[in-house]
């Protein structure tokens, strides 16, 4: 991708199926991207350890992380088998690191600000010394949103928080593969999820079919486990919730590669220079 990134505007029917190829590139290497996400899933637990700074950190370091889930698997497409240290492999080329970084900090500031508007269209329905003083009880917290007008609040920071996510689905392949500047790749991504919303509509669609199926399934499971252990099918549970997150995540990261190989006709070792030879026939190159 020396010369820029290129855009193809691929269909609806294509971002149908990049979920599901993302599923058949994991076990294509199963053993592999296991070991992947128990590293990632090991590496947020202990985030979440520490208090306040922990979180921010996660959020800052999840692109150089998801970059890491990115590369193996553009090695499975290769026909190679990424071990567990494959996740930090966005971390090893210094201009890569600090671009990943660097999209780490939009999305920690964009994150911030949806909410801040959200916090302040609140603050607006609802006394801010009133809202102190039910900080500490989620009840009356739950009762005061309830009667609280947050329809507009709420809008404004989803909009706002789409767009970060918008600039960021793109973007961290960019700098990873694509060796574009953070800037570049933020502008480039927004500008791909915007001529490419009709095949994002059907990624959306496949994504809330997989919550559905998924929810199902650890319900019934939830329910069998609770029933037969007690407490120890309680505690099951959790660890389950935890291994079916990180999986869902890394699954995620998939489907986002596989976007990136057909919108901007990325193939391993090509230069992002030719087009995907998986990617939809009445797929349209846009100059």
């Amino acid at each position: 991708m020396s010369r820029g990134p290129r855009l193809h505007q691929v269909s609806f029917r294509a971002g149908l199926r990049w979920l599901p190829t993302s599923a058949e590139l994991l076990f294509q290497a199963p053993a592999g991207m296991i070991g992947i996400a128990a590293l990632w899933l090991l590496l947020t637990m202990v985030a979440m350890l520490i208090p306040v700074l922990g979180q921010l950190l996660l959020v800052l370091f999840t692109p150089l992380l998801t970059a890491g889930v990115l590369a193996a698997f553009d090695l499975i497409r290769q026909g190679r088998i990424p071990g567990p240290l494959t996740l930090f492999s966005g971390w090893s080329d210094a201009q890569r690191r600090v671009g990943l970084i660097l999209l780490g900090s939009f999305s920690l500031a964009g994150s911030m600000l949806a909410a801040g508007v959200l916090v302040g269209w609140l603050s607006s329905q609802i006394d801010p010394a009133e809202l102190e003083a039910i900080a500490a009880s989620p009840e009356a917290m739950a009762q005061a949103l309830v009667e609280a007008n947050l329809g507009a609040g709420l809008i404004m920071a989803a909009l706002l928080f789409s767009l970060v996510l918008a600039a960021l689905f793109f973007a961290i392949p960019l700098v990873l593969f694509g060796q574009q500047s953070a800037l570049v790749s933020l502008l480039a991504s927004l500008r791909a999820v915007l001529l490419n919303w009709l095949a994002f509509i059907g990624f959306g669609l496949a994504v809330i079919a997989m919550a559905i199926g998924l929810g199902v399934i650890l319900a019934l499971m939830m329910a069998v486990l609770g029933l037969a252990l007690g407490q120890a099918g309680m505690v099951m549970i959790q660890l389950l919730i935890l291994v079916v997150t990180m999986l869902v995540q890394v699954l995620m990261a998939g489907a986002q590669y596989v976007a990136f190989c057909q919108v901007f006709g990325w193939r391993p070792g090509s230069g992002g220079d030719s087009d995907d030879a998986g990617s939809e026939r009445d797929d349209q190159l846009v100059a």
